[in-house]
């Protein structure tokens, strides 16, 4: 194909967002992902009522891995190490290629040629450079240029599907206004805040009335699932190279490697690094020792007691966990949960005595007419003023309070809202002081790159959700072991 790049002027095409090709590999796979670990000769699962080749399987794979090396450059090892489900992303590319041949979307070779010369990582002076392109492949991804080609095709018509999906997604007029008025618009309040902590000190509570109350609301003391995990890591520290951390990459490697023949502790101590252990801890939690890692917690949650995990790299190092024990949700005999029992029952009634508080204030300027100001004074409590925030921003000592700010852009300047507003930590008055309307010269300024953002927005959602019916139809069975595709 390279000789047809001399030959051919080639015209301007969109090429969609690299993103948008990624996308499969975020989305959470349901209950009709069964993934079954045990070997089916011959082919790697099955989608659509169709066997599908462990060929087939591998190539998705390397067009997968390709994009993601194109979106992230030399970090795209770790990112797939730590962050990605290589075997979902391979079926998502598969089921996706299959919708773009039920749609018998065909890409030309001028379309390929296109999209590769006009690709800003094969420029120099404003030009395609050959040169650059052949070291790209022989040196970045080692591949002949004839895969990457059909990778870029494939890539086209995943693109052509989108665009297809989202061809009837539109952003309206009143949309654009709305939506423009939430992420700019601004308002300013004063508020009381009554707080239900503060009046738990003046609470007491009977063994008897902690007993009715655990009787009456065993579900709310439930325990969630716990984990506890083995794991062993290689410490990045600041002045680290980048060829010692690939040398501690491999040796955390290694010990995966040798957990296939030996368990954890062995291969752990062949390699001469202790093995640590978080105890035992839940989903919301921050993982003992390491700390709040959202995307991490997932991974090991969704890992089988004694199963072994994917190397993970992060920036403070390099890990490897072993789920030890898996403890599943359960319901607290009343010896166990009844300091928690005892707790929520004086939280609630603490709140109870905080809203009969804060509705006192309402009564104060309601009915008695009496100022903000005053009637805080008479509680002796405190008025409180915000700065400036928008339907979406988090509001300094409050939080992102979204009860709060929808009852906040519904008054006028100087009203007070007619009720309390309920939140977590008590209960709120407000007193709107400003708010500060979109400047309409500002808005037709700026209206036509939000109106593309509002879309872009608008169609990856729609596609999501097109993505994950798909998926739904496709009944995927898979037969592949992550073990074997590393």
């Amino acid at each position: 194909m390279l000789k047809l790049l001399r030959k051919k002027k080639v015209t301007k095409r969109i090429f969609y967002c690299l993103a948008i090709i990624i996308i499969p590999a975020f989305v959470i796979w349901g209950s009709a992902s069964v993934l079954e670990k045990n070997d089916k000769s011959g082919y790697a699962g099955i989608i659509f009522g169709k066997k599908i080749s462990r060929d087939a399987f591998q190539e998705a794979l390397t067009g997968w891995k390709i994009q993601v090396k194109i979106q992230l450059g030399e970090s795209a090892d770790q990112a797939i190490r730590s962050y990605f489900n290589p075997i979902e992303a391979a079926w998502s590319r598969l089921i996706l290629l299959h919708e773009a041949k039920a749609r018998k979307i065909k890409i030309q070779d001028s379309e390929v040629i296109a999209t590769i010369t006009q690709m800003p990582m094969f420029q120099r002076n404003g030009r395609f450079d050959e040169q650059t392109y052949k070291a790209f492949l022989q040196y970045f991804l080692n591949l002949p240029g004839r895969t990457f080609e059909e990778v870029m095709r494939q890539n086209l018509s995943l693109g052509e599907v989108f665009k297809q999906v989202t061809a009837s997604v539109t952003v309206t007029e009143p949309e654009i206004k709305e939506e423009y008025l939430k992420q700019n618009e601004e308002t300013r309040i004063q508020y009381v805040f009554f707080s239900a902590d503060k009046e738990k000190d003046k609470i007491t509570v009977t063994d008897e009335e902690i007993n009715n109350f655990y009787e009456k609301s065993k579900e709310q003391f439930k325990v969630p699932p716990q984990i506890n995990v083995l794991y062993v890591y290689a410490e990045f520290k600041e002045n680290t190279s980048q060829e010692d951390k690939e040398a501690l990459t491999k040796k955390i490697e290694g010990i995966y490697s040798d957990t296939k023949r030996e368990d954890f502790q062995k291969a752990a101590s062949k390699a001469n690094v202790d093995v640590k252990e978080t105890g035992l801890f839940r989903l919301a939690d921050p993982i003992p020792t390491l700390g709040w890692l959202p995307e991490l917690s997932t991974l090991l949650f969704d890992l089988p007691q004694d199963n072994i995990s994917k190397v993970v790299v992060l920036k403070r190092g390099v890990y490897l966990f072993k789920i030890k024990e898996k403890k599943q949700a359960y319901i607290p005999d009343f010896k166990e949960a009844k300091e928690k029992v005892k707790e929520a029952l004086i939280l609630e009634k603490s709140k109870a005595e905080s809203l009969r508080q804060a509705e006192k204030f309402l009564l104060k300027i309601k009915v008695e007419n009496q100022s903000f100001e005053n009637a805080a004074k008479e509680l002796l409590t405190q008025v409180k003023e915000t700065p400036l925030f928008s339907r979406e921003a988090y509001i300094p000592e409050i939080g992102l309070a979204q009860p709060l700010k929808v009852e906040a852009f519904k008054l006028d300047p100087g009203a007070v809202a007619d009720k309390t507003i309920a939140l977590e930590q008590g209960f709120y008055c407000i007193k709107n002081i400003e708010t500060k309307k979109i400047v309409e010269e500002k808005f037709l300024k700026e209206k036509e790159e939000f109106t593309k953002q509002l879309l872009e927005q608008k169609r990856n959602k729609f596609f999501n959700d097109f993505f994950e019916n798909l998926k739904n139809k496709a009944g995927l069975v898979s037969y592949v072991d992550e073990e074997k595709i590393r």
